[in-house]
């Protein structure tokens, strides 16, 4: 996973009640609030397969920006 950043950005999620409350039984049995446990699962899924999807030098110029559309 990449350096640790400040967690500034939104993404309002609309789900169903049983939806919730498995997550939140998860969040608790890890020990953990909600938010940050489901903050944990696109993490791991998008960082666990970024390596797979780009070779080094895209990863490079990801990283930098390069590359992007207004």
């Amino acid at each position: 996973m990449p350096h640790r950043e400040k967690c500034i950005e939104d993404i309002h999620l609309h789900t169903g009640e049983s939806l919730k409350r498995d997550l939140q039984d998860l969040a608790m049995l890890e020990g953990r609030a909600v938010g940050e446990y489901i903050r944990a699962v696109p993490e791991t899924h998008v960082y666990g397969h970024a390596a797979k999807l780009l070779s080094p030098t895209q990863q490079d110029q990801a990283r930098s920006g390069a590359g992007r559309h207004p």
